[in-house]
């Protein structure tokens, strides 16, 4: 008998004497085992590693923006303590110069919150390669079970929306993981995927319909939308007890967002803090368009996946982690600082941590990071992976790496890499990965994405192409170098149409 999971594609030859339908599927936990010999899917050998079979690989190109950048452009490198912090990162971590040049393709597809809540590094190829990567490994090192995704700082779900939909590219058509389970403090978030997945496509009609309402006129609709939401925790916080009230408040907030100054935050009521910018009815006919693209695309996503999610602090998220999850922890942001700290610093996540208020309903500071850290112990002891993304402020790069166990000190910097801000170039960012116990697979990784990033585009990381030393020609050797370089490129042509 051939049996196969409705919803991940793993397959089996089955030989028991009971029938294996409808019981759950081993691999992605998700899914439910139905009889039959389907087109395409994947086995699971005795090495744990899975194998495809006519599985269809979506077409999968990273898109490049921007130019090269060397140290020199950034101002953490800069005045008297970029040099040492320059030093540190060096030392201590990967720095890809690239990062956010290389984007993922369609990287817009799920900006249905424009500005979002979340962090534009999770659009980025190397954000999404990094946790393929983690995930293949992860389901190797659970025998053959994927993983699932957690994330206690969800936001607009950046992360999980495009690893969820590009993930098989990157992993020979199959899914990276069986499910999502996902956290938030922001009421409104919780409340807007609560309603897309209660709705379905009906939730973009009807949304579409009072935007284009409201637009009409935006100023006073707008200052009439803000006060609306002064109570909008307790429209959302019994969804099911007043659906109508509450679906109404996520449509409030996601036209509020979208059509906002700089940015959008939760106030100590619960409300909204927010400036209406202003746009023209063209603008605003576009700005409906993109709407309907995005939002469409995030209620098409939702209901193509298993998503577990609710409002609440992420230790409770994190408490729904085992150790065969991956968590991704896109933490809650302090104040940058380049300042360096002690080595033996006995508690490194609170050094220099001052609270940037950008958490939106608590303190970001060095409470709340220590807080991660211990969370994060907590998971890798299990067996949990833990990601964590932040600033690269020396202590907080010091705290992540002090969780590594059983690999080499020599080898920490490996498994943190270091990357400028999407939007600055006055902050440096982290992302961090932290095998759990007995995570063997995922251990071994840093270097091969390294030489994965190389193949993809990137620079070559290991050899330290970023802070290598560029030649600064003045304006006569830079005029030679043109010509030299024009001749050259005249000759090589010369011979290519000899060779033909």
């Amino acid at each position: 008998m051939h049996v196969y999971c409705d919803r991940c594609g793993f397959e089996r030859n089955y030989t028991g004497a009971m029938s294996r339908e409808g019981h759950p599927c081993e691999v992605c936990r998700a899914g439910r085992m139905r009889s039959g010999n389907p087109a395409g899917g994947f086995t699971v050998g005795a090495d744990f590693r899975s194998t495809p079979r006519n599985m269809p690989v979506p077409a999968y190109a990273p898109v490049s923006t921007g130019t090269r950048s060397v140290p020199g452009d950034f101002n953490y490198f800069a005045a008297l303590e970029g040099k040492p912090y320059q030093q540190f990162v060096q030392e201590h971590t990967s720095y890809i110069g690239r990062f956010t040049n290389l984007l993922l393709p369609d990287a817009d597809r799920f900006a249905w919150l424009n500005p979002y809540t979340g962090n534009k590094h999770n659009r980025t190829h190397f954000t999404q390669l990094v946790l393929a990567r983690v995930a293949r490994a992860k389901a190797v090192d659970n025998g053959g079970r994927l993983p699932r995704l957690i994330e206690p700082f969800v936001g607009s779900g950046q992360v999980f929306l495009n690893s969820t939909y590009w993930g098989p590219s990157l992993n020979d058509g199959m899914p990276l993981f069986g499910s999502v389970v996902a956290g938030d403090l922001n009421h409104y978030v919780i409340g807007s995927y609560w309603a897309m997945c209660r709705l379905g496509a009906d939730f973009v009609a009807q949304y579409l319909r009072l935007a284009e309402a409201w637009d009409s006129n935006l100023a006073a609709n707008y200052e009439w939308a803000v006060a609306e939401l002064a109570q909008g925790r307790a429209a959302v916080a019994d969804l099911a007890d007043r659906p109508n009230q509450a679906v109404m408040t996520c449509f409030k907030y996601i036209w509020l967002v979208n059509r906002c100054l700089r940015g959008t935050s939760l106030n100590a009521t619960g409300g909204i803090t927010a400036s209406c910018k202003h746009r023209t009815p063209s603008q605003l006919a576009l700005l409906r368009q993109q709407e309907a693209a995005c939002v469409g695309a995030v209620v098409e996503q939702l209901s193509r996946i298993r998503f577990d999610f609710a409002c609440r602090d992420f230790r409770l998220t994190c408490d729904e982690a085992d150790r065969l999850d991956v968590v991704l922890m896109d933490c809650p942001f302090p104040v940058f600082s380049n300042k360096l700290v002690r080595p033996d610093h006995p508690s490194p996540a609170k050094a220099g941590s001052r609270a940037a208020s950008t958490y939106g309903t608590g303190d970001d500071g060095e409470e709340l990071q220590q807080a991660i850290v211990d969370t994060a112990r907590k998971l890798l002891r299990q067996g949990t992976t833990v990601i964590l993304c932040n600033f690269a402020n020396p202590g907080l790069v010091q705290a992540y790496q002090g969780l590594i166990e059983n690999v080499a000190a020599t080898e920490h910097k490996y498994f943190t890499f270091t990357y400028r801000s999407p939007s600055t170039t006055s902050e440096a960012y982290q992302l961090t990965i932290v095998p759990g116990l007995r995570n063997g697979n995922v251990a071994a990784l840093p270097r091969q994405i390294l030489a994965d990033w190389q193949r993809h585009s990137g620079e070559d990381v290991l050899g330290g192409e970023f802070f290598a030393s560029h030649e600064v020609l003045d304006e006569t050797e830079m005029d030679f170098q043109l010509q030299y370089d024009a001749q050259q490129a005249r000759r090589e042509e010369e011979d290519s149409d000899f060779e033909q």
